[in-house]
């Protein structure tokens, strides 16, 4: 015998923190990691969080004022930005590693040049509060923090030493590298808001600190990293880092002042003007929390993110390079052409997750992303809709294999499913004939462990499970005729394998079943399971670790050799979802297709992206109308006559009038045309059909005495 192998799985919740159940930590790691609900990484790694995936995209389709709209959402300024930003977002565009990232910058200074006439600024406003806040540095920073707090309802005046506003964008840097035009027609908005703005004014000589106190519900320091060593000594409380710079909490901003708040290159030294504006809206955050009664931290964070949501391969069909654009040099100020926005448009690859919803029918209809499906379980564990819905997954683990965190929804909610049992809320009512089914499956009238006629044990078992008995009595004989024939010593085991309680959650009868399995095994000396359902080779693999576990398919792939009968037939192959990722398996089974003269058309979802035929999971009972859809989407993949090699699984397509037919009867039916449009048989005559199957296997002898 094998020796004793640790089992791979636990009936009971597993105990985590605090003892959470096991359905507990998976919601909250889907909640922690799932990127559904997060941003592109161009969107990410704005310090704006302007979001150029949607301002690209709009664009690509030639909607150019929606795209301008779309970025002064977050950014007043797009002109300026279109010149003078340095693109961290290009810089981790999805394509950055592979390929070429989109020029997301270019486009936005392109929509901003093609704006007619006067610009369009946002200027709606929440209603007057009645306070003022004073505003110190009309650089960038400081009037994206006016902008700001204006529109938040606020009475803005915004203090300037110099004689205009704009700081660095008017006073550093040149014109050839920002056309003073473009600054101009960005800062009109500040003006358009009604703010007030006064030049000429210097904080320490013009005006006292302590003045600006009294006058103004809050101030705000943005008076550049020059500006900082000035007003260090301007008032008690206010302090100043060795290098000159101001000092002020890092994620509100606060000075050692009450009301008074400092960030920019005030605190921070020389920066970026993408990296200035960012902190002058965090400042306005802070100001406005403090100025409403709100708490300055709750809920903040940083500008950004410490991990990246995206970083997924680019296609050999998606590469596509970038246009040159020079640099430095004439026509350097050149703005891309409307035929090269709409180039880098296509480029774009408009990031977002969803990878499992759009593969996935059930999460489809259920969520905007599995975090929906998290809360549901974490804080409305016991109504009707949640439980509907923990029992309305395939269980098929598609959504694990696309996404990009390996989050497995489909466990969560088994374990759910095993909680409810626990709680004496499941298995619903509905689930009643499947645990008839499976009780009927581990019965006396239905089992059978037998060694091969004319030996007292067995090395290995020809595990049939309970659908292929009950739907071909006859194909099921022939497997084990073939299996014995090559691989002496070969006996059978009739039962279930446990899989229709396990996914009701049901743990107890599942470990109950598994015990029993491994027990009869032992009996007859068995090491090994052969099996021709992959939903029984899935299961057995997990629930009894002791035993070895292969399929027929792979045993029987170069040693049979079915009758060649199907020279010119096409048809396409329906891998199971239990079998995602057992190439082997999958293999195997073209290899018998191909002895038997058929040509093969693969499908896009087979192998490691098997998609459910839908009876999986046991969602029929709860959802047949979501079954059944999923069944549908499963055989519209192709037009030609779908094989499998699950009973269940042909059962499923041929329910939805797929032309479907299982591997056994396509290989060895006369007639396999007529039999792919059979319907498969009624309820009694399945139990019929296992009776038979087990009468067959009893009367066998052995194979010299026929």
């Amino acid at each position: 015998m094998a020796q004793p192998a640790e089992r791979l799985w636990d009936p009971k919740p597993a105990n985590g923190p605090a003892d959470q159940p096991r359905y507990v930590i998976a919601a909250r790691k889907i909640l922690e990691t799932c990127r559904g609900e997060g941003p592109a990484n161009c969107v990410a790694r704005c310090p704006l969080h302007v979001d150029g995936r949607a301002y690209v995209q709009l664009a690509k389709e030639g909607r150019f004022r929606e795209a301008l709209q779309k970025v002064r959402e977050e950014l007043p300024f797009p002109g300026v930005l279109g010149y003078v930003c340095d693109h961290p977002c290009e810089l981790h565009c999805k394509r950055v590693d592979d390929d070429e990232p989109v020029r997301i910058r270019d486009v936005k200074r392109f929509l901003a040049e093609w704006e007619p006439g006067e610009p369009e600024h946002l200027l709606d406003m929440a209603p007057e509060r009645g306070k003022s806040v004073a505003v110190v540095g009309a650089g960038p920073g400081g009037l994206l923090a006016a902008h700001d707090l204006r529109r938040k309802g606020y009475k803005v005046t915004v203090f300037e030493r110099d004689d205009q506003i704009g700081g660095c964008l008017v006073n550093r840097i040149p014109e050839w590298r920002l056309p003073q035009r473009v600054v101009e027609r960005d800062l009109s908005v500040i003006e358009a808001l009604g703010i007030t703005v006064r030049t000429g004014v210097e904080i320490g000589r013009s005006l006292s600190l302590d003045e600006l106190r009294e006058g103004h519900d809050a101030v705000l320091l943005l008076v550049g990293y020059a500006g900082a060593r000035r007003l260090a000594d301007l008032g008690k409380g206010l302090r100043r880092r060795a290098s000159g710079v101001l000092v002020a909490d890092p994620v509100t901003c606060e000075t050692g002042i009450a009301g008074v708040f400092a960030a920019g290159d005030a605190v921070s030294g020389p920066a970026t003007v993408i990296t200035a504006l960012a902190l002058g809206r965090r400042v306005a955050e802070s100001a406005h929390r403090f100025l409403a009664g709100e708490d300055l931290r709750s809920g903040r964070q940083a500008p950004i993110p410490p991990k990246l949501l995206w970083g997924l391969e680019v296609s050999e069909e998606e590469r596509r390079s970038r246009t040159r654009q020079p640099v430095m040099l004439p026509p350097a100020n050149e703005p891309m052409t409307e035929e090269e926005v709409l180039g880098e448009g296509e480029r774009c690859l408009d990031c977002e997750c969803g990878l499992c919803v759009q593969d996935c029918e059930f999460l489809e209809a259920s969520c905007e992303s599995p975090k929906d499906l998290a809360r549901m379980v974490l804080h409305d564990f016991e109504s009707p809709e949640t439980l509907k819905m923990m029992y309305s997954c395939n269980i098929c683990a598609l959504c694990d294999t696309v996404c990009p965190e390996d989050l497995d929804t489909g466990a969560m909610l088994l374990d759910a499913r095993r909680e409810a049992v626990r709680r004496g809320l499941g298995p619903l009512p509905v689930h009643k004939p499947i645990v008839s089914y499976f009780n009927a499956g581990i019965s006396k009238a239905f089992t059978l462990i037998k060694s091969e006629p004319g030996r007292q044990r067995s090395k290995r078992l020809f595990f049939t499970g309970c659908a292929l008995p009950a739907v071909a009595p006859a194909n099921t004989r022939v497997v084990y005729e073939e299996l014995r024939r090559h691989y002496p010593g070969t006996g059978v085991l009739m039962y279930c394998c446990g899989a229709p309680v396990e996914l009701l959650g049901m743990d107890e009868e599942f470990e109950k079943a598994s015990e029993e399995i491994l027990r009869q095994a032992e009996a007859v000396g068995a090491e090994e399971l052969i099996t021709a359902c992959p939903d029984c080779s899935h299961t057995l693999k997990s629930s009894v670790p002791e035993l070895k576990v292969r399929t027929a398919w792979e045993l029987l792939a170069g040693v049979w050799q079915p009758p060649r009968l199907r020279e010119g037939a096409e048809v396409a192959v329906h891998d199971s979802c239990k079998v995602r990722g057992q190439l082997d398996v999958c293999s195997s089974v073209r290899t018998l297709l191909d002895a038997g003269g058929a040509a093969v058309e693969e499908i896009e979802y087979n192998g490691e992206k098997a998609r459910c035929c839908g009876f999986g999971g046991m969602i029929y009972p709860v959802d047949p109308e979501l079954s059944q859809k999923v069944t549908r989407r499963r055989g519209e993949e192709s037009e030609l006559p779908m094989v499998t090699y699950c009973a269940g699984c042909r059962m499923a397509l041929k329910g939805t009038g797929k032309e479907s037919i299982h591997i056994l009867d396509f290989l060895l039916d006369p007639d396999w045309e007529s039999k792919s449009r059979e319907k498969p048989p009624g309820g009694l005559a399945r139990y019929l059909n296992r009776l038979r199957t087990k009468w067959d296997f009893k009367r066998m002898k052995p194979l010299e005495k026929r």
